[in-house]
């Protein structure tokens, strides 16, 4: 049998970790015979290397290889991708796991495609669901911007195309070696899929916390492997989108995030450290088409920060750091064929309460004076890209199960009277597609909204409603699959969704043919009597 898939997992010190992803491997939809799985022991001290020992005498698909201990997942996974044999291979740590379908759904859609990676859908509490997982994408390319919101290595690649292209992990001890890898992997490759509708990896913290490292990074132990990521993704692409938009992430992520931290903001020498180590990347390796594709605020701060403007760059992070967002329905809400409609508005406000606005300025915009006043520059500075990373999204977020799905919005920028900057639109729950296209899976779903305007990016939730009721569209079963699906305020007033009728019945819908003959043997029942 050939052998599709090879899943590699570097292995230090797991522990009963480990039991977690060979459970998930040996759930997995895909024949085991189909499947290779190589733990490649990088000198654990533990007794890992016994448990793998024991687990593969038992297992004929797993194969356990080890060496000297390198300090790093690095060289542990290029050994891996070394000795495998199957067509696509998949990277996976050793404490998470896979959903049981990912392997099967992953590896089909691969060939369908022709596909160089796919990206799988993360779940987990190790962070925020991800937008790019809004939906299925069967083949895009490197300049898909928002490919580059998830930079961990845990995909499905061809193993030829890694092979073929010299795509390696950086060895040893080291930062951001997986962003090191997919700035060489991305760029290259032909066919990207997403896989939006299965859940194909979970990444959740362990319970003693230690795959979630809290521990201090020196400058001097980052930002140089952050400039050589840079180099990398140069050296593996032409000027143009697919070069700015990783490019531009790294500056919005790993450099201007650290200009709003309490550290910063109190001139923390350690901060400051890290300021003046990133600002050296930014002048030193980013272009100005990078600068330029940040959303306005986060342009704006580039550049205050690449002339060195420190006070005023506190200065402007101060008065937007504790902005919220807010979201409300702005018309009623209601059921039409079983698909729950409702027109929305959301915008952000200061502290203070005042909503964000924009100035008109010649034929563009300026900021806030709330954000720039006695900044010198900031009133004349202006744009035109008002929706630049403008986004919203609802998201659907299960209880107790660390996944989300994202209904369909309609939505556009608008600019209020008196200048506060909103999105306005429409949002669409279909029980039938919610899930990527597929029936929402019962159970009870807390409605969070990711509101983006010009480069604020805040969570909210829809508020206000009577304690624990039903909205008052009530509750209505879907058109296909006649699912119960009832929209309610929670105990603390936010809005929640029951897909099942888990708390809150909905009585079938008569079917429609049932109720037409109903009708005519009424009908037929009063001639009879007449």
């Amino acid at each position: 049998m050939t052998v599709k898939v090879s899943i590699i997992i570097p292995v230090y010190n797991a522990g009963e970790y480990i039991e977690r992803p060979i459970g998930s491997i040996l759930k997995q939809t895909l024949p085991q015979d189909e499947i290779e799985v190589i733990f490649v022991d990088d000198g654990s001290t533990d007794d890992s290397a016994e448990r793998l020992r024991s687990v593969a005498d038992k297992t004929e698909n797993f194969r356990v290889l080890s060496m000297p201990n390198s300090g790093w997942p690095g060289r542990p996974r290029n050994v891996g991708v070394a000795n495998a044999v199957g067509e696509y291979v998949h990277f996976l740590d050793q404490d998470d796991g896979l959903g049981p379908k990912a392997l099967e759904v992953m590896y089909d859609r691969a060939t369908q495609n022709n596909s160089d990676i796919v990206v799988g859908k993360v779940k987990g509490n190790m962070r925020g669901p991800i937008r790019l997982f809004r939906e299925s994408i069967e083949s895009t390319g490197p300049e898909f911007a928002e490919l580059y919101e998830t930079l961990t290595p845990h995909k499905m690649f061809r193993r030829e195309f890694l092979l073929d292209n010299d795509i390696t992990f950086q060895e040893g001890r080291c930062r951001l070696e997986d962003q090191m890898f997919l700035a060489k992997a991305y760029p290259l490759a032909k066919s990207i899929t997403i896989v939006g509708d299965v859940v194909c990896y979970d990444w959740s913290k362990r319970d003693d916390g230690s795959n979630n490292s809290k521990s201090r990074t020196e400058p001097e132990d980052y930002y140089p492997w952050l400039a050589k990521t840079a180099q990398i993704v140069k050296a593996n692409t032409t000027p143009g989108p697919a070069r700015d938009a990783f490019l531009t992430r790294n500056y919005r992520v790993e450099v201007l995030r650290n200009t709003s931290t309490q550290g910063f903001l109190n001139g923390d020498p350690f901060s400051m450290g890290h300021y003046e180590a990133a600002r050296k990347v930014v002048v030193e390796e980013y272009t100005d088409s990078v600068r330029e594709g940040l959303p306005p605020l986060w342009r704006f701060r580039a550049e205050l920060l690449e002339a060195d403007r420190v006070e005023d760059l506190r200065t402007v992070a101060r008065r937007y750091r504790d902005a919220i967002s807010e979201v409300e329905f702005s018309g009623p809400v209601r059921w039409r064929k079983g698909v729950l409609v409702a027109p929305f508005r959301a915008r952000l406000r200061y502290e203070d309460g005042a909503t964000v606005k924009v100035r008109k300025l010649g034929d563009g915009y300026g900021l806030d004076l709330a954000l720039v006043h006695g900044i010198d520059g900031g009133p004349d500075w202006s744009f035109k890209d008002i929706e630049n990373r403008a986004a919203i999204d609802f998201q659907l977020r299960q209880r107790n199960k660390a996944q989300a799905w994202f209904p369909e919005v309609e939505s556009k920028v608008t600019v209020a009277a008196d200048g506060t900057v909103e999105i306005e639109g429409t949002l669409r729950i279909d029980p039938d597609t919610a899930a990527c296209g597929g029936r929402l899976p019962k159970g009870l779903y807390d409605v969070h909204v990711n509101v983006q305007l010009l480069g604020i990016d805040r969570m909210a939730r829809v508020e206000g409603g009577p304690v624990s009721e039903l909205l008052s569209c009530g509750g209505e079963r879907s058109e296909r699959h006649h699912i119960q699906a009832a929209p309610y305020w929670t105990r603390d007033g936010r809005l929640a969704l029951d897909i099942g009728g888990n708390m809150h019945k909905v009585p079938d819908k008569p079917d429609r043919h049932e109720a037409t003959w109903r009708k005519v043997a009424k009908k037929v029942k009063r001639v009879l009597a007449s």
